[in-house]
């Protein structure tokens, strides 16, 4: 019997071997597409409501800061910059808040804590589409409040994952961490953690692509050549040379 018990575990070694890899990978491909809709999101609050930041509160700060010492008023200040950046703030700590006691209340339950956190984004998307893109003062503050609290939640469902320090919200932790493992000479988190740094990339290029485009300053096109190729072009254009580019 010794001698079968020990033949069933040492087949059961790589079956749970695989399903360890199987799971880190699932974590580290949540981990860099939730950066990359980070890195959408807040390209999209920056040009879309007010030049503010509803997932890096680092830059809020300087925002709030450069503000202070500006010509504008005071009064001028507070309804623009502070506002919006409390708005953010506010709503950023409430998310983290909210996700770190759920993921208290849940162990393991971090897809739970995204639920919430796409909730959050689909509340933004109705009031975006509601104010058709050109929110005023109220519903500014309103649309980035709801977007930070989305972000704070994402950020405590990011630590819950708990894998390589990874917040998928801000990058510069990430940042630090790889180059300090480099320098140590620690490369097991070097793949990923760059990866996410290139997907916030990819999010806030993306996002300002499709932003320019949508505002007709700028269009992203592809066309097929007479030679059979594709070309791909962003530039600036008008609708007349896009009906006439061939195959559009």
């Amino acid at each position: 019997m010794t001698t079968t018990a020990a033949t069933t575990t040492a087949a059961a070694r790589p079956a749970a071997v695989s399903h360890r890899r199987g799971a880190t990978l699932r974590t580290d491909t949540a981990l860099i597409l939730l950066t990359v809709t980070a890195g959408i999101t807040d390209a999209i609050s920056f040009l879309g409501l007010g030049g503010v930041f509803t997932a890096n509160m680092t830059g809020n700060l300087v925002l709030v800061g450069m503000a202070a010492t500006s010509d504008e008023s005071w009064q001028e200040v507070l309804r623009g910059d502070v506002l919006r950046c409390t708005a953010s703030f506010a709503g950023f700590a409430l998310g983290m808040l909210a996700g770190f006691r759920l993921l208290r209340t849940r162990p393991a339950g971090s897809a739970r804590v995204l639920g919430a956190g796409l909730a959050l984004h689909a509340v933004f998307l109705a009031g975006w589409v509601a104010t058709d893109a050109a929110p005023g003062t109220a519903a500014g503050a309103g649309l980035i409040a709801a977007s930070a609290t989305a972000m704070g939640v994402q950020t405590a469902a990011a630590r819950g994952l708990d894998r390589a320090g990874i917040t998928t919200t801000f990058v510069t932790g990430t940042l630090t961490s790889l180059i300090s493992g480099l320098a140590q000479g620690d490369r097991r988190h070097a793949a990923l953690r760059t990866a996410v740094l290139a997907a916030l990339l990819v999010g806030a290029s993306s996002a300002g692509c499709c932003w320019r485009t949508r505002r007709g300053r700028r269009r992203c096109r592809c066309w097929w050549r007479r030679r059979g190729r594709w070309r791909c072009a962003y530039g600036r254009v008008s609708r007349r040379n896009v009906r006439d580019e061939p195959g559009t």
